[in-house]
């Protein structure tokens, strides 16, 4: 008796599954009046049911809360085991035959099991019985503000917040309509459908989606505010909650210039954000460079409007420390503030040419010297020359002049305006390597160049041939000028110019070292017309400029001897 009422509840229930599937079958005739877009969209959602529910993972029975819709699959042990499948009423009760009715709507899944074995467990003693969720089930939600596309959008008991707001941006959904004499005799109300409808129109520039606000209206009358941004750069997935039937998502709108709150500075993610009603520095540098950002940080400076015109904008300087050691203690943000996020200036000295590891490497500002520079890059190479190394420094701040209030003549205002772009340290980096001559220290932006010792001489001006001539050590200048073809017909002098040091050295007998320049000078003449116009033209403002002071010494001259000639014929 006992097994033959097992079997007409099994019986019962089976046919309970059956029913209900089979009710969801359109009848023929029924899918044959549809219009045809509406056909369209079912068979995109046969397609899209087909491909299955993309989870994120086994869903949490304590977590996930059973509503209409959602088909539940029992599982019977013993001897004629069975399985079972029943779908929530949408009344969100779930219906056993000659069993019960249970309400299972808003209550968990784990809660939901135990209902069903408890109601179970006296038809099925000595049985295992299993209670689990075979397909999560669809719902509808609202959502509103400041998105292109509001309204009503349909969603998985699985979906979060961002789904539902990264769709109200997505472009509409195209569906192909048929022509409109078709659309007009078949579904009059279809030319206005939604979904054939483009986005609504644009809202100010001004304004932006305040995504660290948004809303979400419970069917319980709860609200919860949400930072979407927060969930974007850190993961919380405290602020991207799963939907529930009903829900309202609001996403609310803020001023870029009057409610908006702007990071600058060296975070991954700079400008205007919305602020939040508890939000303070860590909560938006958090959002702004991420948990680990904060960590490359140190310090921030809070900058904040005025209240009244006449009052000062005040500044207050937080190091990053203090903000994760202490994080209740971060200042909130008000609408209008700025917070700046202050990067070290880190100092670089760079060396180049024949060291082992040429390259910018960081040092102290003022403190790092030359030696522990070159020391940093490997040391030099064998074929390195530290007699011709020199040091440029590329960021000095002493003012030098324009060369523009000054007396000189053309030639030389060029001259100086030259030697003026000139940023070498006059230093010999041989002797400071070699310990003969003291350390230097380096600053930002300084660069070290070690040349390579190419073992020649270089000859230029009134010679032959000029160019590179091979260096042999303890020959004087006058060697290498034979080499390079002799002096020519209009040579005056002959100066050595020390590759290291950058001294002169003077006539044919100085003594020549590997790198160094000889320049032979001749008697000067203009090549080109340009320059001889140049000359000209020095020459005459020389002669007006001597013509004008005799004048002006005449005439003061004159004036005093007039007014001694008054004052002797008064005196008389």
């Amino acid at each position: 008796m006992g097994r033959m009422h097992w079997l007409s509840i099994t019986g019962g229930l089976l046919l309970l599954c059956a029913s209900s599937l089979y009710g969801q079958e359109l009848p023929p005739a029924q899918r044959q009046t549809l219009p045809l877009p509406f056909q369209q969209l079912l068979q995109r959602q046969l397609e899209r049911s087909a491909e299955g529910l993309a989870l994120e993972g086994p869903v949490r029975p304590e977590a996930y809360r059973v509503g209409p819709g959602d088909v539940l699959t029992i599982l019977i042990g013993g001897a004629f085991g069975q399985k079972l499948r029943v779908e929530v009423s949408a009344e969100g009760k779930l219906t056993l035959a000659e069993i019960g009715v249970l309400p299972v709507a808003g209550k968990s899944l784990a809660a939901v099991r135990d209902t069903v074995q408890r109601f179970l467990r006296p038809h099925f003693a000595n049985v295992p019985i299993e209670v689990t969720l075979s397909r999560p089930r669809s719902f509808y939600v609202h959502i509103t503000g400041a998105v292109p596309r509001p309204g009503r959008v349909r969603a998985s008991a699985t979906a979060r917040v961002s789904d539902i707001i990264e769709a109200a941006f997505e472009s509409p959904s195209e569906i192909t309509p048929p022509p409109s004499s078709e659309v007009a005799q078949e579904s009059p109300a279809l030319l206005s459908a939604p979904f054939l409808r483009t986005y609504r129109a644009e809202s100010s520039s001004d304004f932006m989606p305040a995504l660290r606000n948004v809303l979400l209206h419970r069917r319980d009358s709860t609200t919860l505010r949400i930072d979407l941004l927060r969930y974007y750069t850190t993961g919380t997935l405290a602020h991207n909650p799963y939907l529930q039937d009903g829900d309202v998502i609001e996403v609310p709108s803020f001023h870029v210039q009057r409610d908006a709150v702007i990071v600058q500075g060296p975070v991954p993610y700079p400008g205007a954000y919305d602020v939040r009603p508890d939000d303070t520095v860590l909560d938006l540098l958090v959002v702004a460079a991420g948990r680990d950002g904060l960590h490359h940080l140190t310090e921030v400076r809070l900058i904040r409007k005025p209240a009244a015109a006449d009052t000062a904008t005040a500044s207050q300087l937080i190091t990053i420390d203090s903000l994760l050691q202490h994080p209740t203690r971060a200042p909130r943000l008000r609408p209008g503030d700025r917070v700046m996020v202050l990067e070290p200036e880190m100092a670089t000295a760079a060396a180049y040419g024949f060291v082992r590891y040429p390259g910018t490497y960081p040092i102290t500002h003022g403190k790092t010297t030359v030696r522990q520079l070159i020391k940093m890059a490997g040391g030099l190479l064998p074929e390195a020359n530290p007699r011709v190394a020199y040091i440029e420094r590329t960021r000095s701040f002493y003012f030098k002049g324009t060369a523009q209030a000054t007396d000189l003549d053309f030639f030389g205002r060029a001259y100086l305006r030259q030697s003026l772009q000139t940023n070498r340290i006059v230093v010999n980096v041989a002797d400071i390597l070699e310990g003969k001559a003291p350390d230097l220290p380096l600053y930002d932006g300084d660069r070290v160049v070690i040349p390579r010792n190419e073992q020649t001489v270089f000859v230029a001006g009134h010679v032959a041939k000029p160019g590179y001539v091979p260096y042999q050590p303890g020959q004087p200048a006058r060697y290498y000028i034979l080499q390079a073809g002799g002096l020519g017909p209009q040579a005056r002098a002959v100066y050595v110019f020390d590759a290291g040091t950058g001294q002169v050295r003077r006539g044919l007998e100085a003594p020549v070292y590997s790198g160094d320049t000889i320049f032979v000078d001749r008697q000067p003449m203009a090549d080109t017309p340009e320059i001889a116009q140049l000359v000209l033209n020095d020459q005459i403002s020389r002669r007006q400029h001597r013509i004008l002071t005799v004048q002006t010494i005449l005439t003061g001259i004159s004036t005093i001897v007039g007014i001694i000639t008054a004052y002797a014929a008064i005196t008389r």
